[in-house]
């Protein structure tokens, strides 16, 4: 099994373009690049980085980051 780890991190977005379009745009990109690929499982985390109370970011330092892992067989 292979591991595959996609990044979108929000503040640098296009105006306009969702977290899920941009992320949607990584996967079918290395999927596109790999037919027979089969995905075992995925897994989602999001983290606010640096980490502020209440998960929420409160100054303009502040970065929320989704990580999409791909875990999957050739």
């Amino acid at each position: 099994m292979k591991a595959k780890v996609f990044e979108v991190t929000l503040h640098p977005l296009p105006s306009g373009k969702s977290p899920a379009s941009a992320l949607e745009e990584q996967l079918n990109h290395f999927l596109g690049q790999r037919p027979d690929l089969q995905v075992v499982s995925t897994h989602i985390n999001t983290i606010v980085a640096p980490a502020e109370p209440n998960a929420m970011p409160s100054s303009e330092e502040a970065a929320i980051i989704i990580f999409c892992k791909l875990f999957y067989t050739e």
